[in-house]
């Protein structure tokens, strides 16, 4: 699929100049990142735009944060998008960036109570296009350079169809009297503070609720060990210890004796790490 491949800084800031030459602009808009499934850490990998006529990919592995931060807070660019409370997490809490001037389709497609509500299921059923191979990138490493073809072809479907998609979906919620409705839940989408609690890394791992508060300050101990190891060998956070792994230790220290380490993982490197932990589970 023939698009525009931005890598570097000047070429960005080239890009954005065209930007503030018009009063406005319009494009779609998406993002690919990692979440702690290859990598450590949440990372923005990839951003797709089409601006009507231009598919646009932008490397921002290769981008400083505040270019990426004028971006995405400009408020005199319209971004069309699809679902984008995610990504405004990952942005907010990965680089600080706050997006502005979204208009996401997804509360649309919840007013209108489509049967099945993925893009490429409302894709399918407003325009009649079929998109295949959806679930072969769902896991797809979108750090790994230089990036595949076919990973290419798939993350500028999910932007060159919004244009179209808004329109037909705009017509539905004037015909049904929900255009009013929409307006606001697409403010209260982008108006949300989206700032995480940072004891959510804790709470959100199945068993923490369950355990007693003694054994809860042993987890996060455990857990915070874990995080300063998975970031500095830049491995996912699960490879290093299991969440299963975490959850046995806070209840019993005898449990670090158990660990199965990666492989990969040195003699030198595990006594460490087990140092550490038998540390924290004594407080």
């Amino acid at each position: 699929m023939k698009h525009n491949y931005i890598k570097s800084h000047s070429e960005f800031q080239s890009y954005l100049e065209g930007f503030e030459d018009k009063k406005y602009s319009v494009i779609a808009l998406d993002i690919e990142a990692e979440s702690n499934l290859h990598a450590y850490g949440e990372k923005l990998c990839l951003i797709q735009i089409f601006d009507g006529i231009n598919k646009v990919l932008i490397d921002p592995l290769e981008m400083d944060n505040n270019t990426l931060k004028a971006f995405f807070e400009n408020r005199n660019i319209l971004k069309i998008v699809y679902d984008a409370s995610s990504d405004l997490s990952l942005l907010k809490n990965t680089y600080n960036i706050d997006m502005k001037s979204i208009l996401d389709l997804r509360p649309a497609v919840e007013l209108l109570d489509y049967e099945k509500k993925d893009l490429h299921s409302v894709i399918a059923a407003e325009l009649g296009v079929t998109l295949t191979k959806k679930s072969k990138f769902q896991r797809h490493n979108w750090v790994k350079r230089p990036i595949d073809k076919e990973a290419i072809v798939y993350a500028l479907n999910d932007v060159i169809y919004l244009y179209r998609l808004k329109d037909a979906i705009f017509k539905k919620l004037y015909a049904r009297k929900l255009l009013d409705l929409y307006i606001l839940k697409n403010l209260q989408v982008q108006e949300k503070d989206y700032t995480r609690d940072p004891q959510d890394r804790y709470r959100r791992l199945k068993g923490y609720s369950s355990l007693s508060d003694v054994e809860k300050r042993t987890f996060q101990r455990v857990f915070d060990i874990r995080e300063r190891y998975a970031k500095r060998i830049n491995m996912p956070s699960h490879n290093v210890i299991s969440r299963t792994d975490l959850i046995s230790i806070a209840k019993d220290a005898g449990s670090i004796n158990e660990i199965k380490f990666p492989r990969r993982f040195t003699a030198g490197l595990i006594q460490e790490i087990v140092r550490e932990l038998e540390k924290a589970v004594v407080g």
